[in-house]
This record gives structure tokens, C-alpha cells and sequence, in this order.
């Protein structure tokens, strides 16, 4: 027994480094290098979960307990205030090129290689930017079909002999060369006229891949309807577009949101911005439409702190605690993306994704990270 004690110790005393060396090397990596804040606010003394930030001889570090486990640069800056919507918008964007949304069995581009996902440019050396340009260019040449397309980032050439069919050539793919939908407004800047919405990209709903962005608008959408959420069926805001009503085009579609120039009418509350180490677990509130186009703040609660998505679109994890919106919706529900979030008077982020198997809890964006892809 006496020779079995020290292995044990041995291997005990392994399991706690390695599990002390992954835990620290997990914030390490996750803790972002540079923190923001300003004037009216300290950086000593915050941080995200376990941590502090304090400052050292040689600048600032991320502390646990009283152990330094980062440096940090910290760069003072003007802190952002914005006007917070929470109301519906209509969205309609063209693509940049034809997104292929599904190959047919045996088709001649599937067997050349295409896939779901790729981004046609040009067929037969005709630029294509919607389903008729590429109808239209395949019949150019009935012996060889040139295709040029992007497929994540990288530009690409397939060459193969479209089929004969009694209505013409055909590659055998299906196409789509635009999108539209309902969301929520999350914010406008009032001096640059700059709206931000949906928290995250726009994406083909058969692919589930971004849609690239060659032009698009927001206009002005009511809600009239609720599909309530509940578990492994995600809800639905129902809403009506209005097209002739247009208040904003798009400038960009991004994993962190959708944003352009407003030009509509600007009303609502102005919102100083939180930095993203202020951000904390516990109660706090969300502006969002479930009726009509006027929007109503609801109960939340932000339960965790995403170290592994600090810079992404899932930052939080929130949990609605409403009564009165876990009655007519069953908590989150499509069409509440980009719905603002509002904790100690400040706007800290937005509503992104529902967790299917549970739609009373699902995840929030950092108002920070739509704010810097948005005004800088």
C-alpha cells in the first residue's frame, strides 16, 4: 500500500496542473488584448467573470484572485450614446452574385464540383447577378458551360456540359439572388445617422450562409402576429412589410449585425454604451416589439459571460424572465433579433439567437462589438 500512495499522489497532483494550465490558458486566449473605456469611468477594479484589471508598472493586467494571468493595453476613448429602437424593420438585400441554395442529384454541376454556398459570379464570361443573367448566359454555349464563382473567399472555375431538356440547357442547380425578412432595430447614432440591427449576419435560410451584400434597404414593418416558442420548436414574430416605406439602406452584412445610413423619422431614448469588461451577470431588461410597432422593456436576466465569444455575436447568455412575455411569446423567438438590451441605465447588447431546446434562454451580442464594426 505504502508504494501505491505516491502514484496516486503523482497522478492527483498531474490532474490539478493540467487542469490549472488549461483554465488559465483558456482565458489567456479569450480576454481580449485591448480594453476601452473613458473619462467617466475606471478601469481598476473591473473585469469579466474571475477577473480584475489592475494596473502594474509596465501598464494594466487582467488578474485572478492575486494571480496576473494577461497584460492588456488599455486605450481611453469617447464613450458612445445611442438612440435604442427595439422595433420591427422590413429588410430586403440583393446579393452579390447568385448564391447556389441546392444541387440536383447527378446534375452536371454538381458532378463538376459546385456546391451549396458558392456565390456565382459569371457564367460563360457574362456577369451574373440574378437568376435570369444565369438562365440567359448558360444558352450562349450549348457545348461547354464556364462557371466563375467564390467559395469561402477563394475565386474558382468549373467547366462542364450543361443538360438539354425540352425548356432549354440546364445546369442542375437551384439559385437565389436575394433576401428579406423582419427583424429588430437595435440602434441609431444620431449625429452619423447610422442604424444597427439583428446583432448578426443575414443569411440564406436553405444554406445558412451569409448573403453577400451588392445593395439593400430597411423600411418600416408592424407586427400582427406571435408563433409561441417552445422546446425544439423555435416562435415567430409575424410581420408585415411595408416596401414603399422605406427608412435606411444597407451598408454592410456582418457576423455582428446589419448597418447602413437612416434616413427615417428619429424618435426614442438616447443610451450611453456600456465597454464590454462592464457588462455583468444578473437583472436587467430588454426593449423589443411584440405588437404593433411600439416597443415595451421586459425582464431578462444576463446569466453568463461568454469568454469564448467576446468578439462574436454570442457574448451572453440571457434568460427572460418576464411573465407577461413568457405568456404570449415563450421567451425568445424569431424576429427579436437586435433587440436592444439595457442593464444600470446603459445599453449593453443585443438579443442574437434562441436556444431551441429551451426558447426562454438564448444569446446576446455586446452593444461594444456592433458599435465598433458599426462607427469605426
Amino acid at each position: 500500500m505504502k508504494k501505491i500512495y505516491p502514484k496516486i499522489f503523482s497522478g492527483a497532483t498531474a490532474a490539478l496542473l493540467f487542469s490549472l494550465a488549461v483554465f488559465f490558458g483558456i482565458y489567456r486566449t479569450a480576454l481580449p488584448c485591448v480594453i476601452s473605456y473613458s473619462p467617466d469611468s475606471s478601469v481598476s477594479g473591473s473585469g469579466f467573470p474571475g477577473t480584475t484589471i489592475r494596473q502594474t508598472p509596465n501598464g494594466y493586467a487582467y488578474y485572478i484572485a492575486d494571480l496576473p494571468i494577461k497584460s492588456a493595453e488599455v486605450v481611453e476613448t469617447q464613450r458612445k450614446s445611442v438612440i435604442l429602437c427595439g422595433t420591427p424593420f422590413g429588410i430586403k438585400i440583393k446579393s452579390d452574385g447568385v448564391m447556389v441554395v441546392k444541387t440536383a442529384d447527378l446534375s452536371p454541376a454538381k458532378n463538376a464540383g459546385i456546391k451549396e454556398g458558392d456565390i456565382i459570379k459569371s457564367v460563360n464570361g457574362e456577369a451574373v447577378r440574378t437568376n435570369s443573367d444565369i438562365s440567359r448566359a448558360v444558352q450562349l454555349n450549348s457545348d461547354m458551360t464556364c462557371v466563375v464563382l467564390e467559395r469561402s473567399d477563394r475565386e474558382m472555375s468549373f467547366q462542364f456540359t450543361p443538360k438539354r431538356e425540352e425548356d432549354g440547357l440546364k445546369m442542375g442547380i437551384f439559385v437565389r439572388d436575394s433576401a428579406a425578412g423582419v427583424g429588430t432595430l437595435t440602434f441609431i447614432e444620431p449625429n452619423s445617422k447610422t442604424f444597427g440591427g439583428l446583432g448578426h449576419s443575414i443569411s440564406d435560410v436553405t444554406t445558412g450562409e451569409t448573403v453577400p451584400l451588392a445593395s439593400g434597404e430597411i423600411t418600416k414593418a408592424e407586427i400582427f402576429g406571435i408563433v409561441k416558442g417552445k422546446s425544439g420548436n423555435a416562435g415567430e414574430l409575424c410581420g408585415l412589410i411595408f416596401p414603399d416605406k422605406e427608412t435606411g439602406n444597407i451598408g454592410s452584412n456582418t457576423e455582428v449585425g446589419v448597418f447602413g445610413e437612416y434616413c427615417g423619422e428619429i424618435y426614442g431614448d438616447k443610451y450611453p454604451a456600456a465597454f464590454r469588461q462592464e457588462v455583468r451577470t444578473g437583472e436587467a431588461t430588454v426593449l423589443t416589439t411584440i405588437d404593433g410597432n411600439t416597443p415595451k422593456e421586459y425582464s431578462i436576466e444576463i446569466e453568463r459571460i461568454n469568454l469564448l465569444e467576446l468578439e462574436g455575436s454570442k457574448s451572453m447568455v440571457i434568460k427572460i424572465t418576464d411573465a407577461e412575455l413568457l405568456e404570449k411569446t415563450g421567451g425568445i423567438v424569431r424576429g427579436m433579433s437586435g433587440s436592444p438590451i439595457i442593464q444600470d441605465g446603459k445599453f449593453v447588447g443585443a438579443v442574437t439567437h434562441v436556444l431551441v431546446n429551451d426558447p426562454t434562454r438564448g444569446y446576446a451580442i455586446f452593444a461594444e462589438n456592433m458599435l465598433n464594426e458599426a462607427l469605426e
